[in-house]
């Protein structure tokens, strides 16, 4: 059952508001205190990591033969992550950008497969990103049951991918799934196009934790880097549920959650948190230009 948007910024509003509550004033004075320099470096990385992104999202659609030039994959995915973090759900500017695209391109099908397979991409690179945190946690050591599931699981679905890229059976499987299917193995599942967008995915998640890393030296964050770094990518992975606007309250009530367990403050995992959700909300802001232009 979908969720109506009223419900997901009500849920954002209340996460926030039951945070500040408690812990609003500490935070206000992390955030005004916090160094520009970090901020304006962080800025600096999501200009990088924009750019890397649209770059994949190019590479896709070339696989699935769609016309895509540099400049419009640039904007466009500057104004997907606008849409992003404005509209609740955290998907709608996905589908804007390939809506955008298939008005533009081939048809609107191959627009949102390289869409989704770009995307799909980005989050196996989380998912490892993930795994490598949970190795490295900085508390005590945690339990292998908890994730190698998880693991097993990903394996498992690379391992069917491969395995339906592999099988040519036309006349079993409906038509949309065939189409699916030749997309997934043109665009993601071949060695040599996995491994580039592996790669580059791997890239765009360093972007995100050193994005929040700047976030976190800027507001003073006193423990040692091998102490929170590994947190990074666990609190990244909350903002995935598609439950609130842009991540907000998921975000910073992950980081009120995870960080005391690594001995950390909670209002320092929050304050964290909230900086980097502000630096990713103007960030995106050049999508207004994609806007204007269109």
């Amino acid at each position: 059952m979908a969720i109506s948007p009223l419900l997901r910024i009500g849920f954002t509003g209340l996460l926030l508001g039951l945070l500040m509550a408690r812990f609003g004033e500490a935070v206000l004075a992390r955030l005004l205190a916090a160094q520009p320099t970090w901020l304006a470096l962080a800025l600096a990385i999501t200009v990088a990591q924009t750019l890397l992104s649209a770059w994949r999202w190019r590479y896709t659609a070339r696989r699935l033969d769609l016309p895509l030039g540099g400049a419009d994959a640039v904007g466009e995915y500057y104004l997907g992550n606008l849409v992003n973090q404005l509209l609740p759900g955290g998907v709608l500017g996905d589908a804007n950008r390939a809506w955008r695209h298939g008005r533009t391109a081939s048809g609107l099908s191959p627009a949102f497969q390289a869409v989704v397979i770009e995307r799909v991409s980005g989050q196996l690179a989380m998912l490892g990103a993930v795994m490598i945190a949970l190795i490295h946690w900085p508390a005590e050591p945690p339990d292998w049951r908890h994730y190698a599931g998880a693991g097993t699981g990903l394996l498992l679905v690379l391992a069917t991918g491969g395995w339906l890229g592999r099988v040519h059976r036309p006349d079993d499987q409906p038509a949309w799934l065939a189409r699916w299917r030749h997309a997934v193995g043109q665009a993601l599942l071949q060695r040599r196009v996995l491994g580039v967008q592996l790669a580059t995915s791997a890239l765009v998640v360093a972007s995100y934790v050193a994005v929040y890393a700047c976030c976190l030296l800027a507001i003073g964050i006193e423990a040692p880097a091998s102490v929170w770094l590994p947190l990074i990518p666990l609190i990244l992975l909350a903002m995935l549920i598609p439950l609130t606007v842009g991540g907000w309250g998921l975000r910073e009530g992950a980081a009120a959650a995870i960080w005391p367990l690594a001995g950390l403050s909670a209002e320092q995992g929050i304050s964290g948190a909230v900086v980097y959700g502000l630096v990713c909300l103007i960030g995106s802001t050049p999508g207004l230009l994609t806007l204007l232009r269109r």
